[in-house]
């Protein structure tokens, strides 16, 4: 068997894979000890631990600014073709996931896997981490909120 250089696309697509079931093999392991938001909590932490600079730069962005970079950076794990974003008003912004890519792989690779989870589990931590009172969005004076749909759910983003 000959060794080929893979294509970026399958670069992406194995790392992407290998993210997700990581997660999924977290959050069922995290489940079945009871240690779920304890789990979430203390990864909140690390992330927003490591991102303190990009956050004091974000504080320096305008609404709108703000919001095309959360759409910019979406699309590390979402084609911008499944992202819509949408004003309400010129403090308040809609960001919908039509058909959401991590969805889509946390339902293969979660059967594949034979894990014993909910395949929107991603959808459920995500939910639980922007909710949280020390999300690093408060940092930047941001109320964020979620509704799941069928392929992907929507995110109302509030600046006060």
């Amino acid at each position: 068997m000959a060794i080929r250089e893979m294509s970026i696309e399958e670069k992406y697509n194995g790392l992407f894979d290998f993210y997700v079931l990581e997660d999924a093999i977290s959050y069922a392991y995290h489940e079945e000890q009871g240690t779920v938001e304890k789990w979430l909590d203390y990864t909140l932490e690390v992330y927003k631990s490591y991102m303190g600079q990009m956050l004091e730069m974000m504080k320096t962005l305008t609404p709108k600014q703000f919001a095309n970079q959360m759409v910019n950076m979406q699309q590390m794990w979402q084609p911008l073709s499944d992202l819509e974003l949408s004003w309400v008003s010129d403090r308040e912004a809609v960001m919908r996931y039509k058909n959401c890519e991590i969805l889509r792989r946390s339902r293969e690779l979660v059967k594949k896997a034979g894990l014993k989870i909910d395949p929107k589990f991603y959808c459920k931590m995500c939910q639980y981490r922007s909710a949280h009172p020390r999300h690093f969005m408060r940092d930047l004076g941001m109320d964020m909120s979620c509704e799941f749909e069928e392929n992907g759910c929507k995110w109302t983003m509030k600046l006060k």
